[in-house]
């Protein structure tokens, strides 16, 4: 019988050796039972709770798909999965390809032990995550630090959760609070800082964001509770997206934060503090947040020529909603500081794309261009798969050779283990190369009538543009099909609008069209033109 082994240690704090240890256990079983160990995967530092970033076990399930093994050996059922779902998902897998679990640590598993393994496993986890967070709530009442590093400290050495005050970041906090405690607004304290070269916390330049953060988790420098000298802990709790494994924040009640005392991490006088609480709460706060927004039929789709980032709304007049680079308002990093009408912009887009939809000869040469490149990418696709499958056999006919040589006594165990272990690891990206390569689209025919569809869509949603509030849901969602992203250029004050479009239409037609650059001319102008 041919057998998989598969080993995972789930942090860096454990010794990397257990995984060798692990597959050395499992091997010395398979041998006892007489199966011949054909493949051994692992995970170095990854967690059991999810499935997600765990290589190895991908690997071990292209494996079991490809029915290169019949049984999986490890050394307890928690090593393959500590979450109850994935545990029986992987056994239901494994069970409709014929394959068979068997731990050192448990023997063979049925449905009921999978049931009962699984409970177990992820019990155990559960507490695992109580234990750790009875022992940061011991550390906070100790008057430690239980959270992460902040701007303006440093841990001491040698005793954990002690940090003491770095007196250059300090100064730099004490002149952010007093310049918002003065009405300066938190980009133009982020503009005051990037211009005097302060280094920022993280990344090269100071924003707005950074300075603000969020009231409800209690982040940014102006909210952080520490430089009041107070340490607030459990603010937020992590929990575990099932549809991708990512760990995400939320909130607590703030019946359940834990606050103790730390005169000695004090940066900013209470009064002063307490001001700048104040001034946030009449800024901003739950009914800012709740405010209902407008949707815009480019909302998400602008960015700026200059720095790549996005544009944002910066007030309202006479003459409707602008909007200006966010990176130019937030830290004045960006030398583009135009400001635009959105509803030019919007009537330029539109108009522009309704002008090329119209034009027989532009579909034309859409239609061809797209089909030509779709049987370009398609037999570059194929030459590829070919390539990959004969590097595959390649690497399988180097591993019975390693294979060959090791029974003949003629390789030492120690280096038929890393020399299989490298070709393993060849064997897996290859696989799934290959499995990739086979997902090539195949090419789709575009029918003049899809094309007339879009156009009078199109041709709708200029017609109603002039009330954004009436502007049917179903006409910007098949606009959007057409536009990936608006490139707005930089422009002189009263000077024309001149954007660039990057979208699904355009991306296809060729290197020539794959940026079609627009400028406002008359007829493509709004109500509000000349402004």
């Amino acid at each position: 019988m041919r057998a998989a082994v598969y080993a995972r240690f789930s942090t860096d704090l454990q010794n990397d050796r257990s995984v060798d240890d692990q597959i050395d256990l499992c091997r010395d079983y398979a041998r006892r039972h007489g199966w011949t160990v054909v493949a051994a995967f692992r995970d170095r530092a990854r967690s059991g709770a999810s499935m997600f970033g765990r290589d190895g076990l991908a690997a071990l399930i292209e494996g079991a798909t490809a029915r290169e093994f019949d049984i999986v050996v490890a050394e307890a059922a928690d090593r393959i999965s500590r979450d109850m779902a994935d545990l029986a998902g992987l056994h239901k897998q494994f069970a409709f390809r014929g394959i068979e679990i068997d731990c050192v640590n448990g023997g063979r598993l049925d449905t009921l032990q999978i049931g009962v393994h699984g409970l177990v496993g992820q019990m155990q986890r559960e507490e695992g995550a109580k234990k750790v967070r009875r022992g940061m709530s011991g550390v906070v009442r100790d008057g430690r630090n239980a959270g992460g590093r902040a701007y303006g400290y440093r841990p001491i050495l040698g005793q954990p959760g002690k940090l003491e005050i770095v007196p250059e970041q300090a100064d730099v906090i004490r002149r952010i609070f007093a310049s918002y405690a003065d009405g300066t607004a938190p980009r133009a304290i982020a503009a005051a800082l990037n211009a005097d070269g302060v280094p920022a916390p993280r990344g090269e330049r100071w924003n707005a964001s950074t300075i603000n953060g969020s009231g409800t988790r209690g982040h940014g420098i102006l909210r952080n509770p520490l430089y009041d000298g107070r340490i607030v802990w459990n603010r937020v709790r992590m929990v575990k997206d099932p549809s991708n494994g990512k760990r995400v924040s939320r909130p607590n009640d703030a019946g359940q934060h834990q606050e103790a005392l730390a005169e000695e991490l004090r940066i900013i006088e209470h009064d002063l503090f307490e001001a700048v609480q104040a001034r946030k709460a009449a800024t901003g706060g739950e009914a800012a947040r709740r405010a209902p927004k407008t949707p815009r039929v480019l909302s998400g789709l602008l960015r700026c020529s200059c720095c790549g980032g996005g544009m944002t709304l910066v007030g309202t007049d006479r003459s409707g909603p602008r909007v200006m680079c966010s990176t130019r308002r937030e830290s004045s990093s960006c030398e583009n500081g135009a400001r635009y009408y959105v509803e030019r912009l919007e009537h330029l887009v539109v108009s522009a794309i309704g002008t090329q939809l119209a034009d027989p000869d532009l579909l034309n040469d859409y239609i061809g261009e797209y089909v030509s490149e779709r049987r370009e990418t398609e037999s570059g696709a194929r030459a590829a798969k070919a390539a990959t499958e004969r590097a595959l056999d390649v690497t399988k006919e180097k591993m019975t050779r390693v294979t060959d040589l090791l029974v003949d006594g003629l390789l030492e165990k120690a280096d038929a283990t890393a020399r299989l272990a490298s070709l393993r690891a060849e064997e897996a990206r290859l696989k799934r190369e290959l499995a990739l390569a086979g997902r090539v689209a195949s090419i789709i025919d575009l029918q003049p009538i899809a094309m007339t569809r879009y156009r009078d869509n199109v041709d709708a949603l200029s017609r109603t543009m002039a009330d954004a509030s009436r502007i049917d849901p179903a006409l910007t969602r098949s606009f959007r099909d057409l536009v990936a992203g608006v490139i707005v250029l930089p422009r002189e004050r009263r000077g024309e609008y001149a954007v660039k479009i990057e979208g699904k239409l355009s991306g296809l037609v060729g290197p020539d069209l794959s940026a079609i650059p627009l400028v406002a001319e008359e007829g493509l102008e709004p109500p509000t033109r000349g402004l």
